[in-house]
């Protein structure tokens, strides 16, 4: 049986549109301790983890479900979410279908079909990286504005002195330095330099619904995937993005 219930459903909307700006399908495992869901993007470039631990939501049974879902569908039921409402979610009987119950000034009941995915197990890249940064979101998603404005890739260089993002292409170059000590940086803490180039498409999507009230983990290595986690309320999301390696 899976059941939950959230206070906030702004929250979890956010938290799920996160994961749906990279994949269009996925498979929820509803354990005991939490809702996780790890998948890759359809491209294979990109891998999106998701987890909201029990402690999250006011009420929560579940008995090692697999639900799978069309995150767009989901995403656009979710977007319907009031600040002042609650949302209450479970399964009809049969599992085919999951109800959603928006309660605010009114009672909104939303069902959409379920799938039959059958996901494998996809486990996280081994990666021994040369450190991490934690930087304030608004300022990160600036930073990139700022390169997009030059190329589609980016390269993000960090060093135990400073972390610097820049792009270069036939409109120009663009390079922002941004030192330990800047109020943006949290914590700055790398060995020796990574650096690697990304498509800034995705780190985009990946970004999309971070606050200015969120910090950014970064974790890096050169030529090697990007690990990037933020927390939206208690739910973790957690991505790891392939770097573009250049061939001469």
């Amino acid at each position: 049986m899976f059941k939950a219930s959230i206070s906030n459903a702004k929250d979890f909307s956010k938290a799920i549109e996160s994961v749906s700006n990279l994949i269009n399908e996925g498979e929820f495992h509803a354990n005991e301790a939490a809702l996780q869901l790890r998948t890759m993007d359809p491209s294979q470039i990109a891998m999106v983890s998701f987890s909201m631990p029990k402690e999250s939501f006011k009420e929560y049974e579940a008995d090692g479900e697999k639900i799978g879902v069309n995150f767009r569908s989901l995403t656009d039921v979710l977007k319907r979410a009031r600040a002042d409402e609650s949302l209450e979610i479970n399964l009809e009987e049969g599992k085919t279908r999951m109800v959603l119950r928006f309660k605010g000034a009114s009672e909104r009941k939303f069902v959409i079909p379920l799938l039959d995915l059958r996901e494998g197990s996809t486990n996280p890249p081994e990666i021994d990286f040369a450190g991490k940064i934690r930087i304030n979101g608004s300022y990160l998603k600036e930073s990139l504005k700022d390169a997009e404005l030059i190329s589609s890739h980016v390269v993000l260089d960090a060093s135990p002195e400073k972390f610097s993002i820049s792009a270069e292409g036939d409109r120009g170059e663009v390079k922002i330095n941004t030192e330990e000590s800047s109020d943006a940086v949290v914590e700055l803490n790398f060995s020796e330099e990574a650096k690697s180039m990304f498509p800034l498409e995705y780190l985009n999507d990946i970004l999309k619904n971070v606050s200015s009230r969120t910090d950014v983990n970064l974790e890096m290595k050169t030529d090697a995937p990007l690990k990037i986690d933020y927390d939206i309320g208690k739910t973790n999301l957690t991505y790891f993005l392939a770097p573009r390696i250049e061939t001469e």
